[in-house]
């Protein structure tokens, strides 16, 4: 769905029954959740919109509490668990905040603890829900959160199936998530049996890391799909908990079992200390389940993201090229790479790291230091001016909780500075430390320096970074605790970017943590589009697309092209450019500056960069399907080729790679899905530089032979609707 477009069906109901009951449908999923023997629990989830008839509703879900973890919250305040001893407040539906969306709103007094929790449930019209809890302390001291999990409980019950599983099913539910620990492993997706007992995922690199709080759960038995998401940038996890009916010896084709789950954010306790009267708010869990083909639930997902989480573009940005280069000298460089870059064609250049400090030194050494430094003839000022002259955007980066160690912020506040046991600061020597946001005035500094330097510089776009990992994180004392800093962090970063959002809507940003280091839905939804990798060689580079586009749609995601200096060996030059064509691409640079830029390497880069102009990045604008022919092959395992397909949502137009990475046969056979089997194409097969017309429906059931005699070679396809 297109964020401009009306929304599907939605419906909010607080049906009268003898339990405080709450019912949501959106498009085809239903979720009913009651408050039952002061339990809010999950009784039931349906993929198909059927709404349960009342004398079923009331049975379900047929599990005992008290064996399984059915409350769809979890909440530990001053070392209670709040799972039980709830009562009904209230009951409320509103429009949401995002024009087109709905929320209901079901509030909750605890019996014992000084608590009042209202749980907040979006709908957008599509088939996921978006859940976040708002906590109160209605007490008269500070209450200690110690964990919390915004949404939990029942997900399936394949008890009541009769489908068998068949021989070569290891489990009646499978996992797939983005295994990724560090950084150049991004796009890393992998499947796994969920056997029984309790699987974890998490980040604990106190940032949410280079595998995203995002996953897909599969159901053997009955076909259904889910997909789950926590909008939280720092340490996170989720566990899923399989168990088998305990009251029969043997698993069989009637007792699969059943699957719970729960997810948010990490941290050491308390992670938040809620003062007397304060409400917080959790991070939002988004879920739904689907009953659908692979690619339909990934577009489906897409328009989820679209409707309720990526802000819209601003106007005339709905897709650019980029030239991007860190300072790499003083003087008049970076005024020739700017002009280098319109003589190229690309739509915008920003100037990376390097631009601040007192004097001209390696860049992450005086991060902290926004003050421009004055090594660029004309400064900032010039930099723009030029671009504006070739009708390029300016754009600026900046990495604005970090600290470099030889920064005269690092020496003049070291109180603002992140901090662990007594007074260690956490610190990579010689290289980086960061600010404490729970810190009011670090918080307030970091918030002024980013508007300060937007407004002032006049950017078009604005990129923020974060290369610094707390681990652990950070602690510091507040009213008798000992609190985890990075709740407040967040709190504080999130704040600053919905500020941006609102007061400058026509600045482009991009979001970028050392790569794709924090690409979850809470800094997704802040910022308009975000790097997938720092690691832009071949075949890594269009692995991690295909696998970050089951995520994330393509016009929400920016390629770093020969952001390695080797990238350029790792496949031929075609081969090497057409990954750009699959994301938003920032060229880091385009070589020497004095080399001759007649040669068939810069002749065939322009034409790349004219192809995503007038082509590719029309159909990325237009927020595209995909379709992933290969959607399983991860970063790392065997495979021979990878296909991603990309095509609007008319059915007018697409294109397609087929990239052979690894041994195996050398002729693929290509079939389109973004076709409409009643029009007729003009196919381009860019290699021979066929075209030829052909009716949608052979296209799609007959295919296209492609044959690669070579590993990291490929095939670009082109197809339009004949006029």
């Amino acid at each position: 769905m297109l964020i401009d477009e009306q929304p599907g069906a939605m419906d909010i109901q607080f049906p009268a029954s003898s339990w405080s009951t709450a019912r949501y449908a959106s498009a085809t999923t239903v979720l009913e959740e009651a408050l039952v023997s002061t339990r809010l629990i999950g009784r039931y989830w349906s993929a198909t919109g059927q709404v349960q008839r009342e004398n079923i509703a009331s049975s379900l879900p047929g599990l005992d509490p008290l064996e399984y973890p059915l409350q769809v919250f979890e909440l530990e305040i001053d070392g209670q668990s709040l799972h039980n001893r709830w009562e009904l407040v209230g009951q409320a539906e509103r429009d949401g905040a995002r024009v087109g969306t709905r929320e209901a709103v079901i509030t909750l007094r605890h019996q014992v603890r000084p608590i009042t929790v209202a749980v907040i449930t979006r709908l957008d019209g599509t088939p996921f829900l978006t859940r976040r809890l708002a906590v109160t302390n209605t007490g008269d001291r500070p209450a200690a959160l110690a964990h919390v999990s915004p949404w939990s409980g029942l997900l399936w019950n394949t008890n009541l199936f009769e489908r068998p599983l068949s021989p070569s099913t290891l489990s009646p539910y499978t996992l797939g998530y983005m295994q990724a620990s560090c950084e150049g492993h991004e796009g890393n997706f992998v499947w796994e049996p969920l056997y029984p007992g309790r699987r974890r995922i998490e980040s604990l690199r106190g940032i949410s890391g280079y595998g995203n709080p995002w996953a897909i759960l599969r159901n053997e038995i009955t076909g259904e799909m889910a997909m789950i998401a926590l909008a939280w940038s720092g340490n996170w996890y989720l566990d899923l908990w399989r168990n088998p009916n305990v009251r029969t010896a043997q698993l069989t084709a009637t007792n699969n079992g059943v699957l719970t789950f729960r997810m948010g954010p990490h941290g050491v306790a308390p992670q938040r200390v809620i003062a007397p009267t304060e409400c917080i708010v959790t991070p939002e869990v988004h879920l739904g389940l689907l009953h659908t083909g692979f690619d339909a639930g990934v577009a489906l997902w897409h328009d989820h993201l679209r409707a309720s989480v990526i802000p819209p573009r601003p106007e005339g940005k709905r897709y650019f090229s980029i030239a991007g280069r860190v300072v790499e000298e003083p003087g008049e460089w970076t005024l020739q790479e700017i002009n280098i870059a319109a003589e190229m064609g690309v739509d915008a250049f920003m100037v990376d790291a390097g631009w601040y400090g007192r004097s001209f030194t390696e860049w992450w050494k005086q991060r902290g230091d926004w003050t421009e430094g004055d090594w660029l003839p004309g400064g900032l000022a010039a930099c723009r001016a030029c671009a504006h002259q070739h009708n390029m955007l300016f754009g600026l980066w900046m990495e604005p909780e970090s600290v470099g160690t030889e920064s005269e912020l690092y020496r003049e506040h070291p109180e603002w500075l992140a901090k662990t046991n007594t007074e260690d600061i956490i610190e990579a020597p010689g290289w980086s430390a960061a600010l404490d946001l729970a810190h009011p005035a670090a918080a307030q500094f970091m918030r002024e320096s980013i508007l300060r330097v937007i407004r002032e510089l006049q950017v078009d776009f604005f990129k923020i970074d974060y290369n610094y990992h707390l681990r652990e994180g950070a602690q510091h004392d507040c009213d008798g605790y000992v609190e985890h800093e990075s709740w407040r962090h967040y709190e504080a970063l999130y704040e600053t970017f919905d500020q941006i959002l609102r007061e400058m809507p026509h600045v482009a940003l991009e979001n970028c943590a050392g790569g794709g280091g924090r690409n979850d839905l809470g800094m997704i939804s802040r910022t308009h589009y975000t790097c997938e990798s720092d690691y832009s060689t071949f075949p890594r580079s269009i692995r991690a697309l295909n696998a970050f586009t089951l995520y994330l749609p393509p016009e929400a995601l920016v390629y770093y092209h020969n952001h390695m200096a080797h990238a350029h060996q790792m496949a031929d030059l075609e081969t090497h450019l057409r990954v750009t064509l699959f994301a938003q691409p920032i060229f880091v640079g385009f070589g020497a500056q004095n080399a001759d830029r007649h040669t068939p390497y810069f002749d065939m880069t322009k034409r790349y960069i004219r192809l995503i102009k007038e082509v590719t990045g029309p159909i990325i604008a237009g927020q595209p399907t995909v379709y992933h022919h290969t959607p399983d092959i991860g970063l790392a395992q065997p495979a021979p080729w990878c296909v991603l397909e990309y095509a609007a949502r008319d059915q007018q137009c697409g294109f397609a790679g087929v990239f052979r990475i690894g041994d195996g046969e050398n002729r693929y056979l290509f079939h389109p899905r973004g076709v409409d089997g009643a029009k007729r194409y003009i196919v381009t097969m860019l290699n021979s530089g066929l075209i030829h017309e052909v009716d949608g429906a052979e296209l799609r059931w007959q295919g296209l032979p492609i044959e690669l005699d070579a590993i990291n070679t490929s095939e670009l396809i082109l197809y339009r609707v004949v006029e």
